[in-house]
Order: C-alpha cells, then structure tokens, then sequence
C-alpha cells in the first residue's frame, strides 16, 4: 500500500507540475490587469470608476490657469502635465464620478500671482478653494458664470478690485468666502439677484457704502458675514423675513441707525448677531427676545443706552450658553 500511495502522489505532482506551464498565462492575464484596475480606476470619493480617459481640454485650461500662479515655492503644480488630469489626480485637482474635473482645492499652498480669466472655463467645476494663499489682482468676473459652481472659496488671499456682481448671475453658486482681502468699493446689490444663495462672507476688507437691502429678499441666506470693512448707512430692516438667518454679523464697521425692532417676528433660525464696534444708537429693542433660537446678541462700543428689557435679561439668565453684550 505504501509503495502504490506514493506512486499514486508521484503521479499527481507530476501532473500539476505539467499543467502549470499551461495555466501560468491564464493566472497572469486575471491577476495582473485586475490589480493594476484597482489602481487605475479607484477614486477615494467615487469608488471604481474609469479615471483612464483623456481630458485634454480640460487639461490645457488648468495650464493656463496654472499660467497665472507665478510663485508656487512648494511646487504643487509641477504634476500638472500631459492629458490626464484625473488619472493619479494631479495635485488638488478632484474628477468626481467621470473624468471632467469638478473639484479644484489648492487651499493653503503659499501660491502667488493671479487667477485668470480661463479659470471660468472649467464648466464642469463644482467646487473652487484657493483660500489662504498669495494670490494677487481682481476676482475674474466670468467666476460668476460658472455653471455649475457650487462652492467659492478665495478666502484669505490679496485680491483686489471689487466684488463682481455677476455672483449674482448664478443659477448654482451657495457658497461664497471672499473674505480677508483687499476688496474696495461697494457691496453690489445685484449680488442678491441669486435666490439660492446659503452662505455670504465677505468679512475683512475695504468695502464701503450701504449693504444692500436686496439681500433681505434672499430667502436661502444662512450666513450672511460682513464685518471689519468701511460699510455706512442702516441695519437693513427687510432681513426681518430672513426665516432661515443663523448668523448676521456686521462688526466693526460705521454704521448708523438704531438696531431694527421688527427683527423679533420672522426670524426663526436666528443664532447669533453682531453688531458691536459701529456707531448705533437708541434702545435695545424688547422683540429681539422673541427670537426663538438667539444665542448671542453683541452690541457693545456702540451709542445704545437705556436698560437692557427684561424678556432679553430672562433669556439670558434661562438659556445656558446665552450670551448678551451691550
């Protein structure tokens, strides 16, 4: 038996190792492209998706964008070469489900120059963060033309110029920082023209004149941010109907006026407003406590005086975390 056992082992070995030269290819040709597809093709964000497809055009714009940031002392965009920008992504560059570009972040890259015109022809860009870098001259006005841009980030840079009205162009556009730069002139009313407008935060530059009232027709706004510029004139009284409001600050400017006393009837999500460091004068009006959600009320270095009324001094004595400043 044992003889026979070992013949019977000898012979199946010997069989395996004939066949394997025959199922060597096969192994190969199933393993090797199935590891590299997992290369290839997988997308963090998306799963597996074919990121292996051209994109030329896009390609040649991001370039000419790239044309503009003429100090890049990390070198983030020395990948940016050839006809795949999607494929091993170049730097900050994101393609979500499909090989057009959605998704450009190079926040926080110590990038200087400008950003050209032909940033606006990438008609496929969902999102724009080029927030705290050293980036130079006007926001191209095409930005707001953009169609499907979502998401605006140019927070923190050196821009110049004013803001373009054609935000408010936007049929897309939610989000909008173009907070601490040197932007002058005046807030365009035509701005408010985008009703899907959620966040607005141009907080920290050199802007003048009123805001506008037009805003308070902006029923979407969430955050509306405009504080440390030169801004004049009233508190708008029409943000009243403002029902999804949380944060209203408008620190540190010169305006004028009393705080409006019919901002207690509409304004559901109301958080938070500052209007510390302006020149507002009159009584804190007995309404604002009406404001079922308010959590922080800053009036202080103002000209407001009389007593603080009761309804506000019981909120904040019954709401943890309430916090009153006058």
């Amino acid at each position: 038996m044992t003889r026979g056992g070992g013949t019977a082992s000898a012979a199946r070995a010997a069989a395996r190792a004939a066949a394997l030269p025959l199922l060597l290819p096969l192994l190969l040709a199933t393993t090797i492209p199935l590891a590299r597809a997992r290369v290839d093709l997988y997308d963090p964000y998306t799963g597996y998706v074919d990121h292996a497809v051209a994109n030329p055009a896009q390609a040649s714009i991001l370039r000419r964008v790239r044309d503009g940031m003429t100090d890049d002392p990390n070198r983030a965009l020395l990948n940016w070469e050839g006809d795949y920008p999607c494929k091993q992504p170049w730097v900050g560059i994101r393609c979500y489900q499909g090989n057009d570009v959605t998704h450009l972040d190079l926040s926080h890259r110590s990038i200087g120059g400008d950003l050209l015109d032909a940033i606006a022809e990438l008609d496929t860009l969902v999102e724009l963060d080029l927030s705290s870098n050293f980036l130079t001259g006007p926001i191209p006005t095409a930005i707001g033309l953009m169609p499907r841009l979502a998401t605006l980030n140019l927070r923190a840079n050196r821009f110049t110029g004013g803001v373009p009205a054609t935000l408010g162009n936007s049929s897309s556009l939610r989000h909008v920082s173009l907070a601490q730069n040197r932007l002058r002139g005046t807030i365009p009313a035509a701005a408010a023209n985008n009703a899907k407008l959620t966040t607005l935060d141009l907080s920290a530059n050199a802007l003048t004149g009123p805001i506008p009232t037009e805003f308070g027709g902006v029923a979407a706004l969430v955050e509306l941010h405009v504080a440390k510029n030169m801004l004049n004139g009233t508190v708008p009284r029409e943000f009243a109907g403002l029902a999804r409001l949380r944060s209203f600050r408008a620190q540190g400017n010169v305006l004028e006026g009393t705080v409006p006393d019919n901002w207690g009837s509409g304004m559901l999500d109301l958080e938070a407003i500052d209007l510390s460091r302006n020149f507002l004068y009159g009584d804190v009006p007995a309404n604002l406590a009406n404001i079922p959600k308010l959590r922080e009320l800053r009036l202080n270095h103002n000209q407001v005086w009389g007593t603080t009324p009761a309804a506000l001094i019981a909120l904040n004595a019954s709401v943890p975390g309430f916090v009153i400043v006058r």
